[in-house]
């Protein structure tokens, strides 16, 4: 009797345990490098920046991230593969906002607001408007009114076809019920150069590609298209600031599989955090001319569901959806 007694206690002694070293156990990190996968091509500027930050964050970390490419489909190939794969940090992925909102747009093989779990986003592709030095137009909303009393009249050089203007530029057209001119380009060295002509008034690019004109003096930054001010130059405004909704920038964040582990995702987020700070990613960011986006994981899932439930409103007014 009393052996099955002690027998029938350490069973369930043994039973009520399992709980606390399953959490244990799920939240230690793998014990060989982790494979963090990018879903475009190398060379690129997320490509560049994951390769960047992936030792920084190795060091807070305590493992090796990996960087891999598995690109596709503006990174919906990678997004659907990662969603097989298991929960448990062996295997991550850093991909901006354009890799959830192509769900939006096309059919993919996941669902961008169930099939993950968030980490934390770190960095940002920033947008603007910049015009030549002597431009007459002041600022971003001298450049709305002078659209609204003169329709098609401002022309501005920017990425894409006839028919599919930067969704910046759309984005504004949208909140302020103007209609700017688009001339497209090919790149950035030819939109510059066409206002640099006097071909076209302005420029919408990643301001990135507009540093050298910038910084240089030949242009002036008129606004940027984003949450935040970009750190090169803190003096020019965002969009928001000057009255208008836009805040295109492109923030690049970390994702795992469905199910991770609460406490994992807590590790990955806490050394993200501290690779945010370490002042090798800060020269990072300046080197790339990306901006800083913090986010922990709630903030970065939030960001995430905010954007996929507001855009596709706007995607409906703007022609990139039907009606």
């Amino acid at each position: 009797m009393t052996h099955h007694l002690i027998t029938r206690r350490l069973a369930l002694g043994g039973a009520l345990a399992l709980p606390a070293l399953n959490l244990k156990a799920q939240a230690t990190l793998p014990d060989r490098p982790i494979r963090l996968i990018c879903p475009w091509t190398p060379g690129g500027t997320t490509d560049t920046y994951l390769r960047g930050i992936a030792p920084i964050v190795s060091r807070h970390l305590g493992q090796a991230l990996i960087v891999e490419n598995r690109a596709g489909a503006s990174g919906a190939v990678a997004m659907a593969w990662l969603k097989t794969q298991r929960p448990d940090g062996t295997v991550i992925a850093g991909v901006t906002d354009a890799s959830f909102r192509i769900a939006l747009v096309q059919q993919v093989q996941y669902d961008p607001r169930t099939d993950f779990s968030f980490i934390a986003a770190t960095g940002t592709l920033n947008f603007g408007w910049a015009v030549l030095k002597d431009s007459p137009i002041r600022d971003l909303r001298d450049m709305v009114e002078r659209a609204r009393a003169q329709p098609e009249g401002i022309t501005f050089a920017g990425g894409g076809t006839p028919t599919n203007p930067p969704f910046g530029m759309r984005l504004l057209e949208y909140r302020t019920g103007t209609k700017f001119l688009f001339v497209p380009f090919a790149g950035g060295g030819q939109m510059i150069n066409a206002v640099m002509s006097r071909d076209v008034d302005l420029v919408f690019d990643a301001l990135g590609a507009l540093a050298g004109v910038i910084d240089g003096g030949t242009f002036r930054a008129l606004a940027v298209a984003a949450e935040e001010r970009f750190p090169r130059w803190p003096e020019v405004p965002t969009a928001k600031e000057q009255g208008f909704d836009v805040a295109v920038d492109l923030p690049c964040g970390f994702i795992a599989p469905r199910g991770m582990a609460p406490e994992l995702v807590r590790v990955f987020e806490a050394a993200f955090r501290k690779a945010t700070e370490d002042p090798e990613h800060v020269t990072l960011l300046g080197r790339l001319n990306l901006g800083p986006f913090w986010r922990d994981a709630a903030a970065y899932e939030t960001h995430v569901r905010g954007s996929l439930d507001s855009l596709p409103a706007i995607y409906r007014a703007i022609g990139m959806l039907p009606s």
